[in-house]
C-alpha cells in the first residue's frame, strides 16, 4: 500500500513509531495499544500491517479498511479505550463473549485497561487465529500486502 495525500501510511511500523503517533492518548492507553500489537505479532509473526499517520489506526492483514481493501483486523486507540476490530468478526467463535457490536461483518473488543488485557489475552489470541484463519491466502481474495 502506498501513502495518499490525506493520510499518510507506515508499513510494518516500530513500536517506537506507533508510541510517537500514540502520544496523545494517555499512557495506559498507549501501552494497551502496544500490548495488543505485540499480541498481534506473537501469534502472527508474518503479518503484514499498515498504520494511518493521522489517525494512529494500525490495519493487519491487508490495506487498512476504507483504503482499497479488508483486512483481517485493526487496532484503534480512543480517549477511553483501545478496539481490537475484526473484519469478518461476525464468522468468528467467541466462546468467551468478547466480541461487541452489531453491524453487518465486522465486531471488535474493547479493551479499558491493562489488567482486561491480560484478563482477556486468551481469548483474543483466539480470535486472532481463527481471523487469520479466515483470512487465509486459500480464499478467493487475497488479503497480503500488494
Amino acid at each position: 500500500m502506498g501513502t495518499t495525500t490525506k493520510h499518510p501510511h507506515l508499513e510494518m511500523a516500530t513500536e517506537a513509531q506507533l508510541a510517537d503517533l500514540l502520544q496523545t492518548k494517555t499512557a495506559e492507553i498507549g501501552q494497551i495499544y502496544l500490548e495488543a500489537h505485540r499480541l498481534l505479532l506473537e501469534t502472527l509473526p508474518d503479518v503484514v500491517y499498515a498504520t494511518d499517520c493521522t489517525d494512529g489506526m494500525t490495519g493487519y492483514g491487508a490495506r487498512q479498511y476504507g483504503y482499497d481493501g479488508w483486512g483481517m483486523a485493526a487496532l484503534a486507540a480512543h480517549a477511553q479505550w483501545v478496539s481490537l476490530l475484526f473484519m469478518r468478526g461476525v464468522d468468528l467463535a467467541d466462546k468467551e463473549g468478547l466480541l461487541e457490536g452489531a453491524g453487518k461483518k465486522m465486531r471488535h473488543v474493547k479493551l479499558r485497561s491493562l489488567e482486561a488485557f491480560a484478563q482477556r489475552r486468551p481469548g483474543l489470541q483466539a480470535l486472532i487465529e481463527q481471523a487469520a484463519r479466515l483470512n487465509a491466502p486459500d480464499e478467493e481474495t487475497d488479503y497480503t500486502l500488494a
